[in-house]
């Protein structure tokens, strides 16, 4: 392996953790969002916003449009569907029919279905590695969580499936969007995400969008919903579907178990919450399943 090729792998590694930072800041600032705004009403705001950012970006930078035909067209609109409109929509409706520990634990499915359909593809190989490696990090991600507050039951069951079927979206958006992301300009093809994506939503807010008061927001819902547009949507997406091309969807799936990993050390800085002996055990279960899946010894 050469000098570059190392170089590379490791601006990939770099990128794949600085997304999980980045997600793992969004959780405490979209608890102030939603706090004070319908959650499916500010997805579409922050997709809409973030799509008009990075459409004036991509121009000024003069990036070559792709032809608009149907093998852009058809597929770039199905990404929309699947990565945000859909995904977000389906986990934000989900959320209100179910707990927060049944969401946390569901949505942690991602990298497992996403090795699935992968392997049923046949874009990757189902190796030893790749296998042992995520089920060591779901089961630190999931002994990390409560989970005998996890409920079963006919009050709970609707919010499950809808958060499960947006992890099985996600998933696949990554299974899918691996050779579009290596075809086309990239800025382009999240430009056009988002603002399919904003579109789409649009027809589910319109009559949410006259319950906006501006003035009734303080200075610290717009710091976090600032940081939620460019940090953990603009960012994010632009530099997953980077990484996409770069790495196997596999592997990009498994990082999202860092975010708990994340989220533990951002509680102990910034909100005064205690490291535990639990907390540093799963992590280090979910860091060796990581370092692990990517092994190729």
């Amino acid at each position: 392996m050469t000098d570059k090729t190392k170089s590379s792998q490791y601006g990939v590694l770099a990128t794949l953790v600085f997304i999980q930072i980045l997600f793992g800041i969004n959780f405490p600032a979209s608890k102030v969002i939603v706090g004070k705004m319908d959650p499916i009403l500010w997805s579409n705001i922050r997709f809409l916003f973030a799509g008009i950012a990075m459409l004036i970006m991509t121009l000024m930078m003069r990036r070559k449009h792709p032809k608009l035909n149907k093998e852009f067209l058809i597929p770039v609109t199905i990404l929309s569907i699947l990565g945000m409109a859909l995904g977000q929509g389906l986990f934000l409706i989900g959320l209100q029919y179910t707990t927060s520990i049944n969401s946390a634990i569901l949505i942690t499915c991602i990298p497992i279905l996403t090795l699935l359909i992968v392997v049923l593809r046949r874009q990757e190989e189902l190796t030893f590695n790749k296998l042992i490696g995520i089920m060591m990090s779901f089961m630190g991600v999931i002994l990390m969580r409560d989970i005998t507050s996890f409920k079963v039951g006919n009050d709970t069951v609707l919010g499950d499936f809808l958060v499960l079927l947006a992890a099985l979206c996600f998933a696949a958006y990554l299974s899918f969007g691996k050779k579009f992301f290596m075809k086309y300009d990239n800025m382009w093809s999240t430009s056009w995400m988002f603002l399919i994506s904003a579109f789409l939503m649009s027809f589910f807010n319109f009559s949410k969008i006259g319950t906006l008061s501006v003035s009734e927001y303080s200075s610290v819902f717009y710091y976090c919903a600032t940081f939620s547009i460019i940090g953990a949507t603009l960012l994010t997406y632009f530099l997953n579907n980077w990484a996409l091309k770069k790495a196997s969807s596999g592997n990009v799936a498994i990082f999202i178990y860092l975010q708990p990993v994340v989220a533990g050390i951002i509680g102990y800085f910034f909100l005064g919450e205690l490291i535990t002996l639990r907390t540093a055990v799963c992590s280090a279960l979910i860091l060796s399943g990581l370092l692990f899946s990517m092994s190729k010894k």
